[in-house]
C-alpha cells in the first residue's frame, strides 16, 4: 500500500468513526436535553425550544459536535463519488444539510428568521441527497444500498412534508425527532460502511 492509498484509508476511518459518533452524540444529548427540561412537551414544543431555555441542558452542543462528526462523514463520502450527475447533486445537498446541522446549534431558535431557514435547510436537504444517493448506488449495481438510502429520504421527506397536517404549527418535536432518527440511522450505517471497507473504493456509497 502505498502512502497516498494509506493516507486516504486513514482519513476513511476516520470519516467512519465520526459518522458512528454523530448520530450517537446527538441523538444522545438531545434525549439527555429532554430529561433535564422538565417543562418540555413533545406535543407542545419544537426540539429548537430547549436551544433556548432557561435550564441548563445541552442541546445546542449536541447539535454542534454531532454536526461536526457529521461534516468529517460527509467529507468522507463525498471523496468516494464520482463527478456524474447524480453524484454532484447528491455531494452538494449532502453538503448544503452536513453544514446546517452544526449551524442550528449555533443560530439558536431567538434569531429569528434565520435559525428556521437553517432548521428548514437541514431536514429538506439532507434527505433530498439521500434520494440522489440512493439512485446513484441503485445505477451502479448497489441495489440494497440504494433502496435502503431511498427509503430513508422518502420516508424523511413524508415525515417533514406531513408535519403540518399532523402538528399545529409549533409542536413539532415529534415529527422533527422521527426525523432525525431516520438520518441517524442512515448516518450510522455509512459510518459503520467506511470504518470496516477494507480501501478505498469509488463504488463504496
Amino acid at each position: 500500500m502505498d502512502a497516498s492509498t494509506s493516507s486516504s484509508l486513514r482519513f476513511q476511518r476516520l470519516a467512519g468513526a465520526c459518522g458512528v459518533a454523530a448520530p450517537v452524540t446527538s441523538l444522545t444529548l438531545i434525549f439527555a436535553a429532554v430529561i433535564v427540561s422538565p417543562w418540555f412537551s413533545w406535543q407542545q414544543n419544537a426540539l429548537s425550544d430547549m436551544g433556548v431555555s432557561a435550564t441548563p441542558n445541552p442541546f445546542n452542543f449536541g447539535l454542534v459536535m454531532g454536526g461536526l462528526f457529521n461534516l468529517v462523514l460527509t467529507a468522507g463520502i463525498l471523496r468516494q463519488m464520482d463527478r456524474s450527475w447524480l453524484a454532484r447533486l447528491g455531494s452538494l445537498t449532502l453538503s448544503i444539510g452536513a453544514i446546517a446541522l452544526p449551524l442550528i446549534g449555533i443560530i439558536t431558535e431567538n434569531q429569528r428568521p434565520w435559525h428556521w431557514s437553517i432548521a428548514a435547510s437541514y431536514f429538506f436537504f439532507t434527505p433530498l441527497a439521500y434520494l440522489f444517493i440512493g439512485t446513484w448506488s441503485f445505477r451502479r449495481g448497489r441495489k440494497t444500498d440504494g433502496s435502503l438510502t431511498l427509503a430513508a429520504g422518502v420516508a424523511a421527506l413524508l415525515i417533514i412534508f406531513l408535519r403540518d397536517a399532523l402538528t399545529h404549527h409549533d409542536d413539532i418535536a415529534v415529527p422533527e425527532i422521527l426525523a432525525a432518527l431516520i438520518i441517524g440511522c442512515w448516518t450510522f450505517s455509512m459510518g459503520i460502511r467506511l470504518l470496516f471497507q477494507p480501501a478505498p473504493d469509488k463504488d463504496a456509497t
